[in-house]
């Protein structure tokens, strides 16, 4: 009497087929490239702290290596970044780039933002980004 395996062997078959294509599947998602910051710009790009009562909130707004581009900057991971002033006898900023003017000082000092998104992959290295702005406290 002869056997026949052909229902094992199909099975075996259709499940080796589905494990190849899931495996595909999921290395072509892992090359695809990560979104990279490449550029940055502050807003307000000059700001009086007069007219705000000695406060200005500042904004980084960056272009991506993919969208959405032009986006905001997040300072939190994967992206990392800092906030400082020229100067923090006459202005302070916080790490979510409020600056506010020193009581009884005054003058115009830089603020500058760097961020980078460290998620470069392959000739995608990530780079510190800078930019930078004026505040002018009364």
């Amino acid at each position: 009497m002869i056997s026949r395996n052909v229902p094992t062997t199909s099975f075996l078959f259709c499940v080796l087929a589905v494990i190849s294509i899931a495996t595909v599947g999921c290395s072509s998602m892992n090359s695809t490239s990560n979104r990279v910051l490449q550029s940055m710009t502050l807003t307000p790009a000059n700001a009086d702290a007069q007219t705000t009562q000695g406060q200005v909130q500042f904004t980084a707004m960056g272009t991506f290596s993919m969208a959405p581009s032009p986006a905001p900057v997040p300072f939190v991971s994967p992206f990392t970044g800092t906030w400082s002033t020229s100067d923090m006898n006459v202005a302070t900023i916080t790490q979510t780039g409020l600056a506010s003017c020193v009581s009884g000082a005054a003058g115009t000092v830089t603020i500058n933002a760097v961020a980078s998104s460290n998620s470069g992959r392959g000739t995608q290295m990530s780079t510190a980004v800078s930019s930078s702005a004026k505040l002018t406290c009364p």
